[in-house]
């Protein structure tokens, strides 16, 4: 009897040691591969069901090979590369990879890297063939509002694009306006100390919270810089902002299984 209770007891202890180590080791149910396809997807069926809006002269005929979805997104990940993880990233390293430690700075990065291709083909996609310009309004808030529509759609994860906004403006749209969370995270990333391009992280129970912040590029002055208070392209009062100063932050929550 005393053997089968001691046989008991160890069965008990390895149970134990086995699930507090498949908990410190839970990922996001899916793989950094399958998100980070499904964001790339989730790109190209909103610059496809926008070629109409940014690419098409009255003519019928595109304007501009470069603004055709795949050559867009091949900007975009030229991009991705240049400003998060490098020449030598390769995305066989996200297959497999359920760490949302990993997976969550490299989706932020290329919603981001989006959001700067997108401002740098502003004149592109506002101009007409015989030279005027027409707003179509296609901007990277908007670029990435409807991105990451599309991806909670498919995923169910969510991410967003939040500010603090500066001096006396917050955000233009209330689907942007922080939560408590998101607060705590844009306080973090716009510190006077803060390393830049660092994201600010936060690890509960149920998932995994990133924020990357996101800077102001030359092609934001126009809409976000100066003179404070004057009416930008959109009607939209500037807030002042300077080249490279932190304009928000994207944040994402993933699932820890």
């Amino acid at each position: 009897m005393k053997i089968k209770q001691a046989g008991l007891i160890l069965v008990a202890l390895l149970l134990g040691v086995l699930f507090i180590a498949s908990s410190s080791i839970a990922g996001t149910p899916k793989d950094g591969k399958y998100y980070f396809d499904t964001l790339k997807e989730s790109m190209l069926e909103v610059l496809a069901e926008n070629q109409a809006l940014i690419n098409v002269k009255p003519d019928g005929s595109i304007k501009s090979k470069k603004l055709l979805p795949k050559s867009y997104y091949k900007k975009t990940y030229e991009q991705f590369k240049k400003i998060g993880v490098g020449k030598k990233f390769k995305l066989k390293a996200l297959k497999g990879e359920t760490d949302p430690q990993v997976i969550a700075p490299i989706l932020t990065t290329l919603l981001q890297a989006g959001r700067i291709t997108t401002a740098k083909f502003q004149k592109a996609i506002n101009s007409e063939a015989d030279g005027t310009v027409k707003l179509k309004k296609f901007i990277p808030a908007v670029f990435g509002q409807l991105t990451v529509d599309r991806f909670h759609k498919k995923t169910g994860i969510q991410m967003k694009q939040t500010t603090l906004g500066k001096n006396d403006y917050k955000e233009r749209n209330k689907y942007n306006a922080p939560n408590k969370w998101e607060e705590k995270g844009l306080h973090a990333v716009t510190a006077k100390n803060w390393q830049t391009n660092a994201g600010y992280s936060e690890k509960t129970a149920a998932e995994y919270r990133y924020m990357k912040p996101i800077y102001i590029k030359k092609g934001c002055l126009g809409c976000h810089g100066v003179p404070i208070g004057e009416k930008g392209p959109y009607g939209h009062p500037k807030e002042g902002y300077e080249l490279n100063d932190i304009r928000g932050g994207i944040s994402i929550s993933l699932p820890i299984q």
